[in-house]
């Protein structure tokens, strides 16, 4: 199954809280109270508050500081803030920074079809494959951190899935033209 890692899903979440909850480009509310002052966040602060990983959030900002996402501020009232705006930051640039290019498949790689697969010449679904791997790699990076912000303390719903999963099918190749009548 297709799964974010640990560090993704931290990075994501603190980048998500950055632009949410008083950054220098936010305005958003955070915790409900209203539009936050510009400042920064330490790592115990967002850590408590999402229930994460001290360490690993710890490793995982200091990466994001290092990839250019993010900025420390020391002092005593330091901590992390956002270095570039959140709507021109991709989660698919967060993904790949933290954990590497996105490879769906052995066959699949930096966007080509490559031939590391054994069965790569009479594979029957290479082609499929490739088209599932650029339609999620898609996805990612036509999300925005702004995005992911301005549903942060959303409740998910089965049914938000739903259309998403019927626009799928719809544009799926083997469901276009098919009336379903034999």
């Amino acid at each position: 199954m297709l799964n974010l890692t640990k560090r993704v899903d931290y990075g994501l979440i603190a980048l998500t809280h950055l632009a949410a909850c008083g950054s220098a480009f936010a305005g958003g509310e955070c915790g409900g109270g209203g539009a936050a002052p510009s400042r920064q966040h330490s790592v115990r602060e967002v850590a408590e508050l999402y229930h994460i990983s001290k360490p690993l959030l710890a490793n995982v900002m200091k990466d994001m500081a290092r990839f250019g996402f993010v900025r420390s501020v020391r002092g005593m009232r330091g901590g992390y803030e956002l270095a570039l705006a959140p709507e021109s930051l991709s989660v698919g640039r967060v993904v790949e920074a933290l954990e590497g290019p996105f490879c769906l498949t052995e066959c699949v790689n930096d966007g080509e079809a490559h031939q590391n697969c054994s069965l790569s010449e009479v594979c029957p679904i290479k082609r499929s494959i490739f088209q599932i791997h650029m339609k999620i790699r898609d996805v990612l990076y036509g999300l925005s951190i702004a995005d992911l912000s301005k549903n942060a303390g959303s409740k998910v719903r089965l049914s938000d899935r739903l259309p998403l999963v019927q626009a799928a099918v719809s544009e799926s190749p083997s469901t276009k033209g098919n009336t379903g009548q034999a």
